[in-house]
């Protein structure tokens, strides 16, 4: 029977630390007249986060990590850059499970960036160290995993 609780504690207290590099949280926006919430998950450590919103109907939230960010927005014109990538340059790959196009690569200062489209969502990181390009990514795929248009 000791065995049992010790069997169930455990899985317990692993279940709490099963995103401990991450923090969950969320991002609100307003669709064809209806409120909607995608649950994020980014990468611990940031130290601001900032909402940007313009007349447009555009919601930008960031969260800055000294030199690097991560953000997820909602445009209302898919035409506007949140970053500068190069189309003709940089061919997106389609993500089959959800049809998004996924930009990446890497700065002139050897900093990873990351960019994934699906309708009107953007999720993404800029400036990112090759040692944290896995966890970036993570939070990435999760965000937009959540983020059908």
């Amino acid at each position: 029977m000791k065995w049992l609780v010790v069997v169930l504690l455990s899985s317990l207290f692993s279940s709490c630390f099963l995103f401990p590099k991450y923090k969950r949280t969320s991002f609100s926006y307003t669709s064809n007249g209806q409120a909607k919430t995608i649950p994020v998950l980014v990468p611990r450590g940031y130290h601001k986060q900032t909402l940007e919103t313009d007349s447009t109907g555009t919601i930008i939230q960031q969260y800055n990590y000294g030199n690097s960010l991560f953000y997820i927005a909602y445009l209302q014109d898919t035409g506007k850059a949140i970053q500068p990538i190069i189309e003709e340059e940089n061919i997106p790959r389609v993500a089959e499970a959800t049809g998004a196009r996924v930009y990446k690569g890497m700065d002139s200062a050897s900093l990873l960036w990351r960019e994934v489209r699906n309708g009107k969502i953007r999720v993404g990181y800029r400036f990112v160290p090759k040692a944290l390009e896995e966890r970036f990514d993570s939070a990435t795929n999760f965000s937009l995993v959540r983020a059908v248009e």
